[in-house]
């Protein structure tokens, strides 16, 4: 009988109101004077009242005390009834109650201050009643005619937004759109529907222009549309809460008519501007950065939340659960581009564990095409329960890099990870993590992903603060970065070489570790600060110092310049695993344990995180970890130690693991174009070639076999080939008396092979004499111009 009542109870409750509604309605509009009432107790006329002595003498006490804004009692039960019918919730606070009554009282007052002498049935019933006219007396004698005025009015709005639960936009808006409707659907007004859709529709323009003069967005600005905010609608014991009242100001620009959010695709073409708000560094020295307007603008297409939807699902949600006998109540849901996470709290009786094995039988009763269970989630007191939406938006990149966050000074080495499950934007700092595992099965994202990363950092940093490693075997993931200045050293192909060049990356780090020593410095970011501020004379020493170690085959043994942070990005972690194992495991975790203040990230991307892949030591070492949807269940456990990644959708959907965060969180990646990606990378090949380390070099070269350059060229110069910049650094050589590969390298920012083989050439030409062991070549030509 119990679960009878609760099936059926939203129907009950909604006939006794709609009852209410109309025993009052009958009541007030068959009132008599003449009837018996409070003031006429000894009469024994005839009740004229439709609803009898009752309805006569509950009448008469509305419209003595409220006066004629008694019709408002029939109105506001009406409205319970059809909350009842919606399945939303009728019930009637203490808070509920004050304001109903505090809203009476400013309208009863109203009629009473404008209208004081009109009286209606018989005389005998004022404007605004007892009540009305008291307050009215009071408040006037304080405040005066327009003071009360202005008191009253903004007392009345106030309330009505707090009853209604609605937007004063709203409220204002809702008239003009109900008599639209009502004259555009009533065939005996076809005529005066075209006068009047010219006036309200006016009208309701210019009132949304009005309303929506506010501050726009810091980043974005979006006409058309926004991207995606984060929303939560609270939601009671029984799903009957639901308000999407919260609409954002882009999607009332979308659609003006008064519809509910529709999973459905907006038909438009039409692009929404994005461009940065913020004024940000366009130069670095000499080198142009890229500009935001490369990337093209989003499409003004968006798919909207339907609130029915939910409400549906959320229902349906509870229904399975008390079937498994998991009885509780959905507290919330918030809805994002790819899925909806439902909280549900269930009764304290209730094992958690028999709430995540219902993952396969809640994907059925929801009709999902995935379902994640959250147990719960960290710090609160519910279960999240994340479905998949019928229809899924796109994240740009666009969205993520005109954001504030992207571009805050505090964030060096920002990675734009895309949206959060409720439509948050997430920019996290990678020298914070300071490495990152990624996975992901073919098809999940996760090259996208990771160019996506390497495209942003190209918007923030020239070569002169950002140098990367790239590691490629596919030889297809990473081919647009090939040519960039950025790069140390050519995109290895190779495993054997990928080997050799980790083992660079220790020496680099043990050097820059020795350099942030010799000046006292904890991080680079102080080694940086420190030598930026040396004196030319300073300089000058070091560099002699340096010089003298260039015949024994170190380039120097510090560094006294500012350093570059150094990416290293592995598109295939796996086959440099499988090809050593133990070699490449030792310096993963070596640089993983050490290289965070020196300025060296690790980006190791996979497609499948076996445990001889990502052991125990690499784990360790890389907290920070982000998995696309993988094959199994253990695959899942062994990047993010806990299941769930193989319920992942495609196309960008993933799990993100913070370094201190013990749940991970759920993302959805940015989308790119490879003509977008082209016009990017275009920006910095057009500025200057590769610039490669001249121990890096050497490091590729010690594997055994020399490497290829971007583009199919040899490494090794042909003997014929003319340097353009020959003229210029002869002139400078000349004006020396003693010159080495090292001086050459730096005073002209040029590789060391360059460097190394100018010098070889000078010397066949007799401008520089032969090599001296340690010291420099003794310059044999007078000044040239």
């Amino acid at each position: 009988m119990d679960r009878l009542f609760k099936r059926f109870s939203r129907d009950i409750i909604g006939l006794l109101w709609v009852a209410t509604g109309i025993f009052l309605a009958l009541s007030l509009y068959s009132y008599l004077p003449a009837d018996p009432s409070f003031n006429s107790m000894g009469r024994t006329a005839p009740v004229h009242n439709y609803c009898g002595y009752f309805g006569s003498f509950l009448a008469d006490l509305i419209f003595q005390f409220l006066g004629l804004s008694g019709w408002i009692l029939p109105i506001a039960a009406i409205r319970q009834s059809v909350k009842g019918f919606r399945g939303e919730s009728t019930k009637l606070g203490v808070y509920s109650l004050i304001l109903a009554g505090l809203l009476l009282t400013t309208l009863s007052s109203l009629g009473s201050l404008y209208l004081p002498d009109s009286l209606w049935y018989g005389d005998q019933v004022s404007v605004g009643g007892v009540l009305g006219a008291t307050v009215t007396k009071y408040l006037v004698g304080v405040f005066n005619f327009a003071g009360v005025s202005v008191i009253l009015w903004t007392a009345t709005l106030a309330f009505m937004v707090f009853y209604t639960e609605r937007s004063l936009k709203d409220l204002i808006h809702w008239p003009i759109l109900t008599t639209h409707f009502v004259f555009e659907r009533l065939p005996l007004l076809e005529s005066a529907s075209l006068v009047f859709n010219v006036v309200a529709g006016s009208l309701s323009k210019s009132w949304s222009a009005i309303w929506h003069r506010k501050q726009q967005r810091p980043v974005v600005v979006a006409p058309a549309t926004e991207s995606p905010t984060s929303r939560f609608f609270p939601i009671d014991n029984n799903f009957e809460d639901v308000e999407l009242s919260d609409l954002s100001d882009a999607e009332a620009d979308e659609d003006p008519q008064p519809k509910l959010f529709s999973l459905k695709k907006v038909k438009s073409q039409a692009k929404r501007k994005v461009s940065l708000k913020k004024k940000v560094q366009r130069k670095i020295e000499n080198w142009e950065l890229p500009k935001l307007s490369l990337l093209a603008d989003p499409p003004a297409s968006r798919f909207k939340v339907d609130d029915k939807e939910i409400k549906e699902k959320g229902r349906l949600l509870v229904n399975k659960m008390e079937q498994f006998s998991v009885r509780g109540k959905v507290t919330g849901a918030k809805p994002g581009p790819a899925v909806t996470m439902f909280e549900f709290k269930p009764n304290v009786d209730v094992k958690i564990s028999k709430i995540t094995d219902l993952a396969d039988d809640l994907s059925l009763a929801l009709s999902s095409e995935s379902v994640r269970i959250i147990a719960p989630i960290p710090g609160r007191d519910v279960v999240g329960i994340e479905t998949s939406n019928a229809a899924r938006e796109t994240v740009y990149l666009k969205d993520i890099l005109a954001s504030d966050e992207f571009w805050d000074e505090d964030i060096k080495l920002p990675l734009a990870l895309g949206c959060q499950a409720d439509g948050t934007q997430k920019v996290v700092d990678l020298r914070k993590m300071p490495h990152l595992l990624v996975a992901g099965s073919t098809g999940s994202g996760k090259s996208v992903f990771v160019v996506s990363i390497l495209t942003g950092l190209l918007f923030r940093h020239s070569p002169k603060t950002l140098r990367l490693v790239l590691v490629d075997p596919k030889q297809v993931d990473l081919a647009a970065f090939n040519n960039i200045p950025h790069l140390l050293m050519p995109p290895i192909r190779d495993a054997k070489k990928a080997i050799n060049a980790l083992r660079w990356a220790i020496k680099e780090m043990e050097k820059r570790y020795r350099s942030m020593a010799k000046f006292g410095a904890r991080g680079l970011e102080d080694f940086n600060s420190a030598v930026e501020e040396l004196s030319s004379q300073v300089i000058k020493e070091h560099e002699e110092f340096n010089e003298q170690l260039e015949g024994r085959g170190i380039l120097e043994s510090y560094y006294f310049t500012p350093q570059p942070y150094i990416a290293v990005v592995v598109e295939e972690f796996g086959d440099l695993m499988a090809v050593d194992k133990s070699n490449v495991e030792q310096a993963v975790v070596r640089l993983a344990q050490m290289a965070r203040a020196s300025g060296i990230h690790l980006i190791l991307a996979m497609q499948s995180p076996r445990k001889d892949v990502v052991t125990g030591l690499i784990k360790t070492n890389i907290p920070g970890r982000v998995s696309f949807k993988v094959a199994s269940k253990m695959d899942s456990r062994i990047i993010l130690d806990e299941s769930g990644a193989e319920r992942l959708l495609s196309r960008g959907d993933m799990l993100f693991l913070a370094p201190g965060v013990s749940k991970p969180q759920r993302h959805h990646g940015p989308w790119l174009t490879d003509k977008e990606i082209n016009l990017v990378t275009r920006t910095w090949t057009e500025q200057a070639e590769p610039e490669f380390d001249a121990l890096a070099m050497r490091a590729l070269e010690g594997s055994g076999g020399g490497f290829d350059l971007p583009g199919g060229q040899d490494f090794e110069v042909d003997d014929e080939e003319f340097d353009d910049r020959y003229d210029e650094i002869l002139a400078y050589v000349s004006t020396q008396k003693a010159v080495s590969a090292s001086l050459i390298q730096r005073r002209f920012r040029i590789g060391y092979p360059r460097a190394a083989r100018l010098i070889e050439v000078f010397e066949s030409e007799g401008v520089v004499g032969p090599p001296n062991g340690s010291k420099p070549r003794q310059v044999l030509v007078s000044e040239l111009k």
